[in-house]
């Protein structure tokens, strides 16, 4: 009788699933997106828990598709928040099961949310997002006891989705810049008259700050004052005389068009802490969650400053400075890669204690990346950590 039940179970999660979705493909995650070490020279932890393995989809269509650094924030952060409401309303509709019940339950409903965030995010890899969840739905139904439970965790999943992507749905983040881009002395300017890289992402609604605008950072140098002379004399400088160390660390961290974005390396940095750790489903998808709200209004705080300081970049006032990586098309300060790896590693520090040191070393590691990379003056890497790292001690506040 109960596997009648559950037959019949798979069958209709099978359907709900595949309406859950539209058409086209995709593959599982390539090398590009496995999750790399804290440590490098250590293999990553395995990820078997539902969230860690529809995170790396998630960063493999951000490469697939070259989804910008911003926009690939808000991705990571849509699936993760979905994720984690999904797990906590099961938990609270199914509170008196046994833990394998219960866990069976959640990963339904993780499953669920990822689907549904995913296809919406990526439509043209709806097809096989949709195969992909049918096979995770078998294999979580063969073991599950109860198939009502299971019918209802995919309910919750799916339902804790849409209420994610009623909220996005009015974010802002789709308006269109029809500004002009200002001139004048020490004033960024596009590369082939190019337009700039979501020049409103500040006016994005963020999900730990009131406005993007709330920690502004105070202003750069002035434009040829002594202090920004001498910043942009060290730009030259490592220019001149990059050493392979330097080159190898702008190359490890430049996370450029194709690649998983910055955001993108530090949730892999994230996922294989929470696989090395043992969280249960609950704490992984609540981690990830927090880490990606961070991300997000990292994004959104650095893009407000970038286009309210339009600072010209090193390389644009000093031609003679050759990069070490392609040259982003927006304003120089802050840092966007200080920023986005501030605000994570201050919230995994807070989650993982005993890693402190190491991911607080990293993300200085990240930002200096830049500066050898011949991008970055060091004050905007200096401006842009401290502000991530506000930001990320306020998504620390909520663990």
């Amino acid at each position: 009788m109960r596997s009648l039940r559950n037959a019949r179970a798979l069958a209709a999660l099978l359907i709900a699933a595949a309406a859950a979705c539209s058409d086209r493909e995709i593959t599982a995650p390539t090398a590009a997106s496995d999750t790399p070490s804290v440590r490098q020279d250590r293999a990553p932890a395995a990820l078997t828990a539902p969230s860690l393995a529809w995170n790396g989809l998630a960063r493999d269509l951000v490469a697939r598709r070259s989804v910008d650094p911003p926009m690939a924030a808000r991705t990571y952060a849509l699936l993760s928040v979905a994720q984690h409401d999904a797990v906590v309303a099961t938990s609270d509709a199914i509170p008196g099961s046994a833990r394998a019940r219960k866990e069976s339950a959640a990963r339904v409903a993780v499953i669920a949310a990822s689907t549904t965030i995913l296809a919406a995010e990526f439509p043209l890899d709806a097809d096989q997002l949709r195969a992909r969840s049918s096979a995770e739905l078998a294999g979580a139904l063969a073991g599950a006891p109860d198939a009502d439970e299971v019918n209802l965790a995919f309910s919750l999943g799916a339902r804790a989705a849409r209420r994610v992507l009623e909220r996005a749905a009015s974010d802002g983040s789709a308006d269109q810049w029809t500004d002009a881009i200002p001139v004048g002395p020490g004033i960024w300017f596009s590369a082939a008259n190019a337009t700039p890289l979501r020049p409103r992402w500040g006016q994005v609604r963020p999900w730990l700050l009131r406005s993007g605008d709330e920690l502004r950072p105070p202003p750069p140098p002035a434009w040829k004052s002594a202090e920004y002379l001498a910043a942009l004399a060290e730009v030259r400088r490592i220019s001149d005389s990059r050493t392979p160390e330097q080159l190898r660390v702008a190359l490890y961290w430049a996370d450029g068009s194709g690649t998983v974005t910055p955001p993108g390396h530090w949730n892999a940095i994230a996922a294989d802490l929470i696989a090395r750790h043992h969280l249960d489903e609950e704490k992984s998808t609540r981690t990830l969650a927090l880490l990606n709200m961070a991300l997000m209004d990292a994004g959104i705080a650095c893009w407000d400053a970038k286009y309210h300081y339009w600072l010209i970049r090193p390389s644009q006032a000093d031609p003679a400075i050759v990069t070490a990586v392609p040259l982003p098309n927006f304003p120089s300060y802050v840092s966007g890669h200080a920023t986005f790896s501030g605000a994570a590693a201050q919230l995994l520090a807070a989650a993982f204690p005993e890693e402190r040191d190491e991911l607080r070393a990293m993300a200085v590691e990240a930002a200096m990346s830049r500066l050898y990379g011949g991008i970055h003056y060091r004050f905007d890497n200096d401006a842009g950590l401290a502000l991530g790292r506000r930001i990320g001690a306020r998504a620390a506040a909520r663990l």
